[in-house]
């Protein structure tokens, strides 16, 4: 076709025109106005593209793969109740192995997006049984697990490591939720089996760093901590580890200064409000943020 030959050469304006002729001819023909939908998409047109996709699914509901273009482009306007809509009804239509795996990994997606990580998890976990060795859905099960299940999130972060024994995703993941679990030690032998991957991972860094310090080693503690902030300098935790650290070391007025930065890089909003009692209980109302 004509149009599909404008697109590879990028000319979408043309390739527009011809589809539009198309359809003048065909009005219902739901494959014209999807593939003119991908264009408007391209060109970032967004409400022409969302009204094309609207018309090709009208024209043919068992088109799975446009029901799956429309939900992700409600994904990119952050429009996710639409987008899981959207999924839920392109989950019954996706025969192939694939198309299913894509379906139910968005539809996961965007249900953490709504902070509904249970129903999150319960995709992902179907995602699972669909293909048990992708890294990416046992990686998403440890995320969306791990911070009310860490035990069940290492579970599957395990099954990655045996799969990938240098997937970095999992190493980093896993020695961050035993240090949950407290269990240092073994945060600490991931934490070197990573970096002796990527000798730079700043979150190894961080978490090798704050191990060490539950482990007695602040000097040690110190170097990483140091070294994880001058490699990724907007990482609040690393800051709220540091000003721990500082804490034990009786060294009060940089420990809030460090506090400080967390809060200001958006500590309470990721993780909670443990640095806001942190400043509560060692800076008083006069201490003050250094400028970032």
């Amino acid at each position: 076709m004509r149009a599909e030959v404008l697109v590879a050469d990028s000319n979408y304006g043309k390739a527009i025109t011809i589809y539009s002729q198309l359809l003048k001819t065909d009005s219902t023909d739901f494959e014209v106005y999807q593939k003119r939908g991908d264009l408007y998409r391209d060109m970032h047109d967004y409400a022409q593209a969302l009204n094309d996709y609207s018309y090709s699914i009208h024209y043919n509901r068992r088109n799975c793969l446009c029901w799956i273009r429309r939900a992700a482009l409600f994904d990119q306007l952050e429009e996710y109740e639409k987008s899981l809509m959207d999924y839920n009804s392109a989950l019954p239509l996706a025969e192939e192995k694939d198309m299913k795996l894509l379906v139910l990994v968005n539809r996961a997606e965007a249900k953490r997006r709504l902070k509904q990580n249970v129903g999150a998890a319960s995709d992902f976990k179907l995602a699972y049984q669909v293909d048990s060795t992708n890294l990416g859905v046992l990686a998403d099960l440890g995320a969306t697990l791990g911070d009310e299940h860490p035990e069940e999130a290492l579970f599957y972060l395990g099954k990655a490591i045996v799969i990938d024994s240098t997937f970095e995703g999992g190493l980093g993941n896993m020695a961050f939720l035993y240090i949950k679990l407290k269990n240092y030690k073994k945060a600490m032998e991931l934490s070197n089996k990573l970096l002796r991957i990527k000798p730079n991972e700043p979150y190894a860094l961080n978490n090798r760093g704050y191990a060490k310090m539950q482990l007695g080693d602040l000097e040690g503690a110190l170097e990483d901590i140091n070294n994880s902030i001058l490699l990724l300098p907007y990482n609040s935790f690393a800051f709220r580890n540091r000003g721990m650290l500082y804490l034990k070391q009786n060294r009060k007025a940089e420990a809030c200064n460090d506090f400080f930065k967390a809060l200001a890089l958006g500590f309470t909003k990721e993780y909670g409000d443990e640095v806001e009692r942190l400043i509560k209980e060692n800076c008083g109302k006069k201490a003050e943020p250094d400028k970032m």
